[in-house]
């Protein structure tokens, strides 16, 4: 096997892309591309600021009766599929409230709830943007600066596709009996693969202490190559600070778990520009990454059996498998 500290070492003189290919999210459109054949989601926006208008028009004139209608037409429309990308609703943490709170009321509370957003919306926003003029464009920006909460599937897919590419067979939906055939096995552990995952655990007696000191928590991966079995925790990390300095000693944590059986192994998988902060002179000049990777190089020392890498760390590791 590789030697684990060489191998970090690889990881850090192969840093992480600053954009990574696996992580770019730019086919989910939701305008078109041609403004004469609108999708339906820009036809239900327009349809969701006229009658804003409609109701603000309404209300001056007291006309209730139109006034009503125009927020049941407004309740209805806000109920449809990624609308939440709209200026109004992208509107409504202004006002404090949020909405998924507001898809779990009743019908009373949203009629409620919707009128009073509205009168908000037309005395501080609505009166403004029209002025300037509403453009499609923004529920297309909406959906795009809240890509970053696709990453966790994408992470998923990148390693999955690493492991495809290597050679490596899915076998999440196997019996203990089919994936022990053949030398290249993997599963998705944290996912599909979830009741298989558990069932190898009994199967090659692996106490996996770190699941029980994370309350339950399942790792991403179990691979197999031949008789070694390499579990793995993947982290895609871009920055620190608060709940991200967390994940990241939770997967360096990963690597002080050993079992009596040398033939399995922990790896911990952090992609993303955060590992470069591991050799950058500037921030190792701070306290909390120049210990994090002491950490990770302390911890190594003490399981030689495990390993932790970055993408390019994890690719030199399953090729150097097919030279065992």
């Amino acid at each position: 096997m590789i030697n684990n500290i060489k191998l970090f070492k690889f990881s850090l003189n192969n840093p992480e892309p600053i954009i990574d290919e696996f992580y770019l999210k730019n086919g989910n459109l939701i305008i078109s591309k041609d403004p004469k054949n609108p999708t339906d989601l820009m036809r239900k926006n327009f349809d969701l600021l006229e009658s804003i208008s409609a109701y603000n028009f309404a209300k001056k004139n007291k006309n209730q009766l139109t006034a009503r209608k125009a927020i049941e037409k407004i309740l209805e429309i806000v109920k449809n599929k990624n609308i939440n990308y709209s200026e109004f609703v992208s509107f409504w943490p202004v006002v404090d409230i949020s909405y998924s709170l507001f898809k779990n009321l009743n019908g009373t509370e949203q009629i409620k709830i919707i009128k009073n957003i509205v009168e908000k919306y037309i005395n501080l926003r609505h009166n403004l943007y029209s002025t300037y003029g509403y453009t499609p464009t923004t529920l297309q920006v909406g959906k795009d600066a809240k890509a970053h909460k696709e990453s966790g599937n994408l992470g998923t897919y990148k390693v999955s596709k690493i492991l495809d590419i290597t050679g490596f067979k899915k076998a999440n939906v196997e019996t203990i009996a089919d994936f022990n055939k053949g030398d290249k096995k993997y599963i998705e552990a944290d996912k599909k693969g979830k009741k298989l995952f558990k069932k190898l655990l009994n199967y090659y007696k692996i106490n996996f202490s770190w699941s029980k000191k994370r309350e339950q928590k399942i790792p991403d991966f179990l691979i197999r190559y031949k008789d070694g079995i390499f579990i793995v925790e993947h982290k895609h990390m871009k920055e620190g600070g608060g709940g991200q300095d967390k994940q990241v000693n939770e997967v360096i944590s990963f690597v002080s778990f050993s079992e009596s059986n040398n033939k399995i192994h922990y790896i911990s998988f952090l992609d993303g520009i955060y590992f470069n902060l591991f050799t950058n002179t500037k921030y190792l000049n701070k306290g909390k990454i120049l210990n994090q990777l002491n950490n990770i190089k302390q911890k190594l020392k003490r399981n030689k059996q495990n390993y932790f890498v970055n993408t390019a760390g994890f690719k030199k590791l399953l090729k150097s498998l097919n030279r065992v």
